[in-house]
């Protein structure tokens, strides 16, 4: 659509000019650092409120019921959450709110949240068919996922005893 109807004017972004030497003057660095942390939060701003409102919707689409049957069941939990992470396509501050609002379910399953979903999600798999082809997606998506759960679950272990 952005082909179509988009025009490089509608953009405004304003980034410090790139040189070859850093700032040397205290007053250049704070400003330097300043226009970053800006460019940074508004970046972030939005994926932050996208995780709010699912985290939200969780809370308020999801019966408690559900809750409270997968808070004694660590597997079922686990397959809950990671199959969230997957389809939720979540940037890695976001997942904070997500993990935030399932707190009724054992901590494991959340931590595995948080290493599965930065590393394998519908929106990585999509660009990496775009890049690399179906092939590649077909066998990288599955390696990711396996390690990213043993590592999140080793990581959760190590951490918290199995809990």
């Amino acid at each position: 659509m952005w082909v179509a109807i988009g025009r490089p004017e509608w953009i405004r972004r304003s980034r410090p000019a790139v040189t070859s030497e850093l700032p040397t003057t205290l007053r250049a660095r704070l400003a330097l650092g300043a226009a970053t942390a800006r460019e940074d939060l508004v970046e972030a701003g939005s994926f932050l409120a996208l995780g709010a409102a699912f985290a939200a919707a969780l809370h308020v689409l999801v019966p408690q019921d559900w809750y409270r049957n997968l808070a004694g069941n660590m597997l079922p939990a686990g397959v809950v959450m990671v199959a969230l992470a997957i389809v939720l396509a979540l940037c890695s501050e976001a997942d904070a709110f997500v993990t935030a609002s399932t707190s009724a379910l054992p901590l494991m399953p959340r931590i595995v949240f948080l290493v599965v979903g930065p590393a394998v999600d519908v929106e990585l798999m999509t660009m990496q068919a775009g890049t690399d082809g179906r092939g590649f997606v077909a066998r990288f998506a599955p390696l990711a996922l396996l390690v990213t759960v043993v590592c999140g679950t080793a990581a959760g272990t190590a951490i918290l005893g199995w809990r």
